[in-house]
C-alpha cells in the first residue's frame, strides 16, 4: 500500500519485446522473451489496485517495456475498462515509447483519451539519437508535431527523455537546445547508471564539464525555459541532512511504486524484472527506511559520507544487483554527478546574482533579496567544496 502518499504508481512490464537495440540499455538480449502481459492480467492488476486500501487518492498506471506499443491492444483494453467501472479512487495512464510504431489509428485514440500520457525517447540530435538509438531518429520525428499538438490542446507536459552514452556527452548541449527548439519544454536527460564507460571515463568526464558549462550559458541565456536537471540538482537536499533520521533514497522503488512483469508477478519497480537483472528477484516489495547509522553498519559504500548523498540519484535495483543492498550504492557516475553538482552550484550563482541585482529596493524586493542571498550563499558554498576538491 502507498502508506503516507496521495498517489500510487502501478508499473506494467507489457513486454519483453523491443524493435530497436539502443547502446547503453540495461536490458539483456539474452533475457528477452515474445512473452506479453494477457488483458486478464492487466485487468486484475489494475482492478486490485484501485480497490486497495491505503492513504493514496490516485492511481498512475505506467506501461512500460520493452516497447509498450507492441502490445497497444492491451493498453487499450485496459484503459476502456478502467474507464467503464466506478472506482474509489483517481486513475491515469502513461507510457514512454521509442516513437518507431505510432500509426495513425493509434494517433486517432490518444485524441480521445485525455487521461493517457507518454513521452519519447529522443537523445537530442539526429546524430546522437542515431549513434544510440539504432538509427532511429527519421522514424520517431514525423511523429513529435503531432504529439506536442495534442499537448497544448489536451493541457499536458510537454516533456522527452534524453538518455547520454559514450559516445553522445560531447553533443549533449545542442541536443538538448534542439530539443527545446523542437517545442519540448522538459528535457529529462541522464547519465545511466551502470558502469558503461570502460577505458572512456577520464575523457568522457572532461567532455561532460564542458557540456555542462555551455548548458550553464544556455540557460541563462534563455531564462523563461525550465532547466534540464543536469544543472538543476536539488539544492535543498544538498549537504544539510546529516540531522536527518533516515538515509535518504532519490525514487520510489517499492512505495509508492510497484511493478509486474509479464506473468503478472509484483517487484518494487521495472529494473528488477528478470529482463533487467538476468536474475529472478525474490526479495521484498518494501523496504523499511534505514537510519544513517544502519547503513554505516552494514559494509557502508563511501557515499555514507559523501556531503551530497541526498541530492545524488541512485537505482535501489542496481544496488541490489551490484552490492546486495538497496541502500549501499554503486559508484561508478559519481564524477558525472559531482560535475552535475558543481554545474548546478554555478548557474544557481550566477541566475541568483542576477536576480538579486534586478529587484527593487522596496520592502517587498529587500525581502525578496533576503531569500536569494540564503540560496546565493549555498550554492557559493556548494561551488567551494567541489572547488576545492578539483572536481
Amino acid at each position: 500500500m502507498a502508506e503516507n502518499y496521495s498517489f500510487r504508481i502501478v508499473q506494467m512490464h507489457l513486454t519483453d519485446k523491443c524493435n530497436l537495440r539502443c547502446s547503453y540499455c540495461y536490458e539483456g538480449l539474452a533475457q528477452r522473451s515474445s512473452k506479453a502481459m494477457t488483458k486478464e492480467t492487466a485487468r486484475e492488476i489494475a482492478a486490485r489496485h484501485l480497490n486497495e486500501e491505503g492513504s493514496h487518492e490516485r492511481v498512475e498506471f505506467d506501461f512500460i517495456g520493452g516497447e509498450p506499443l507492441f502490445v497497444w491492444d492491451v493498453i487499450v483494453d485496459l484503459v476502456e475498462y478502467v474507464h467503464s467501472h466506478k472506482w474509489p479512487r483517481n486513475f491515469n495512464f502513461s507510457f514512454t515509447t521509442n516513437g518507431t510504431l505510432f500509426t495513425d489509428e493509434i494517433k486517432a485514440w490518444l485524441d480521445r483519451r485525455s487521461c493517457v500520457s507518454f513521452s519519447f525517447s529522443i537523445d537530442g540530435t539526429r546524430a546522437a539519437h542515431d549513434l544510440n538509438r539504432c538509427d532511429s531518429y527519421d522514424r520517431v520525428i514525423p511523429h513529435v508535431p503531432w504529439s506536442l499538438d495534442r499537448c497544448t490542446r489536451l493541457g499536458m507536459e510537454k516533456r522527452v527523455k534524453m538518455t547520454i552514452g559514450p559516445d553522445t556527452v560531447p553533443m549533449i548541449a545542442d541536443g538538448i537546445a534542439e530539443l527545446h527548439a523542437m517545442g519540448f519544454d522538459k528535457i529529462d536527460a541522464n547519465v545511466p547508471y551502470e558502469n558503461i564507460w570502460g577505458d572512456r571515463l577520464e575523457s568522457s568526464l572532461a567532455s561532460f564539464a564542458e557540456q555542462l558549462e555551455r548548458l550553464v550559458e544556455y540557460y541563462l541565456q534563455h531564462p523563461k525555459l525550465e532547466p534540464s536537471r543536469l544543472i538543476d540538482l536539488p539544492f535543498e537536499k544538498m549537504d544539510w541532512t546529516k540531522d536527518e533520521t533516515e538515509f535518504p533514497r532519490w525514487c520510489g522503488s517499492g512505495n509508492p511504486m510497484i511493478c509486474y512483469d509479464v506473468e503478472g508477478r509484483p517487484l518494487p519497480c521495472h529494473r528488477f524484472v528478470t529482463v533487467s537483472t538476468g536474475l529472478t528477484y525474490d526479495g521484498p516489495l518494501n523496504f523499511p527506511p534505514k537510519s544513517w547509522d544502519d547503513v554505516r553498519k552494514s559494509d557502508p559504500s563511501p557515499c555514507v559520507e559523501c556531503p551530497f548523498v541526498a541530492a545524488c540519484p541512485s537505482c535501489m535495483a542496481l544496488n541490489w544487483l551490484e552490492n546486495g543492498d538497496v541502500d549501499r550504492r554503486t559508484h561508478w557516475h559519481c564524477g558525472f554527478i559531482l560535475l552535475q553538482i558543481k554545474a548546478s552550484a554555478k548557474f544557481k550563482i550566477l541566475r541568483l546574482s542576477r536576480d538579486i541585482a534586478a529587484t527593487p529596493q522596496t520592502d517587498e524586493g529587500r525581502a525578496s533579496i533576503s531569500t536569494f542571498q540564503t540560496e546565493l550563499d549555498r550554492a557559493l558554498q556548494v561551488h567551494d567544496m567541489l572547488s576545492e576538491q578539483a572536481v
